[in-house]
């Protein structure tokens, strides 16, 4: 169930996606997700280096996908911040994950600090 029937209202079922696990830590929160076009972005640590991840919901599996397991498709760290720019974020919450991009913070950190904002 990762594909067009995957529900992308729920974040936390979003954020039980963790293949492969010997590479990924997290995921730590979605980022940015579009119900729409059935795509989310979340935080994750991929081989001990804080990232973003990048995932499309549609068909039976969605992509990407592999051993018979939904995964996601690492961002290079190069395009984070360009990525982020041409996101709707609120500025709190866009500061707080480049503070965990840049290693300020941990996952762990920016989780928490998601969850008792509501309003993010």
């Amino acid at each position: 169930m990762a594909g067009e029937t995957f529900a992308l209202e729920n974040n936390d079922m979003i954020l039980g996606i963790n293949s492969p696990k010997e590479s990924l830590g997290g995921p730590y929160s979605v980022v940015y997700k579009s119900l729409t076009e059935r795509w989310a972005i979340v935080t994750m640590d991929w081989d001990e280096k804080a990232g973003l991840g990048i995932r499309w919901f549609w068909g039976n599996a969605g992509n990407p996908f592999s051993s018979g397991h939904p995964t996601w498709l690492v961002i290079p760290s190069s395009l984070c911040i360009s990525l982020l720019n041409g996101l709707p974020l609120p500025y709190e919450y866009r500061k707080s994950i480049e503070k965990y991009l840049s290693g300020d913070i941990s996952g762990e950190e920016l989780s928490t600090l998601v969850r008792s904002r509501k309003d993010w």
